[in-house]
């Protein structure tokens, strides 16, 4: 007869690789809409670009006059120039400004796409608990739109992503790769501080929901 602890070791098990493929999968996801939105914002603003280097020289020359051969060489390399920023620059995306100029209803966004930026620079260990963060913080993301005065819940948030998270990170950064490479106990400090984190955006978003929930149980 099995172990009822094996057994219900195994199904935690289980159940933890899908809650962990499941946060992944969002995370992807969610990759994806922010880079499909960059890639569209930016060559919107090419578009617009474009349009006034051409429509800009036919209308002076239809108002005032014909313009320089010159002048026109200018347009031309002024106008290249301004399609190549528009394509590449994107100051419109969440992280282009500091977490820590960042308002309360744009932090999770802010946060998810620097962590995003950030893990390149962390172990492999570390990447099921950023997928784990950046699952909450899409949730977070949706609820504190609609959150209207900052209170106790919001303040924690605010205190967790805006210093305690990003020290974290940009301690373990800072640390020469060789010796993190030669104390294992780091790694095993960032996962631990991440896992934390994450926890931490667990419990703020149920306490968020708490007088919704409460509701729904008494008018059910």
């Amino acid at each position: 007869m099995a172990d009822p602890d094996v057994i219900l070791a195994r199904n935690t098990e289980r159940l933890e690789r899908i809650s962990r493929g499941e946060a992944a999968s969002r995370t992807r996801a969610r990759n994806r809409e922010r880079r499909a939105a960059s890639a569209a914002r930016r060559m919107r603003r090419a578009l617009i670009v474009l349009a006034a280097f051409v429509l800009g020289p036919l209308v002076w020359g239809l108002v005032v006059g014909p313009i320089g051969t010159t002048a026109l060489v200018l347009l031309v390399l002024l106008g290249a120039i301004g399609i190549g920023l528009s394509l590449v620059w994107d100051g419109d995306a969440p992280g282009a400004q500091t977490i820590d100029a960042a308002p309360l209803a744009a932090l999770p966004a802010v946060t998810e796409a620097w962590l995003e930026r950030k893990r390149r620079d962390l172990p492999l260990a570390a990447g099921p608990r950023l997928d784990a963060l950046g699952a909450q913080l899409a949730t977070l993301d949706e609820q504190l739109k609609n959150v209207a005065e900052p209170n106790e819940v919001t303040t924690d948030i605010d205190r967790l992503l805006k210093k305690h998270l990003p020290e974290l990170v940009d301690r373990y950064t800072r640390v020469p790769e060789s010796q993190r490479r030669a104390d294992p106990s780091l790694e095993a400090a960032l996962v631990s501080g991440l896992a934390l984190a994450e926890r931490e955006l667990a419990r703020a978003s149920l306490k968020l929901a708490e007088a919704d929930r409460d509701a729904v149980m008494i008018q059910g």
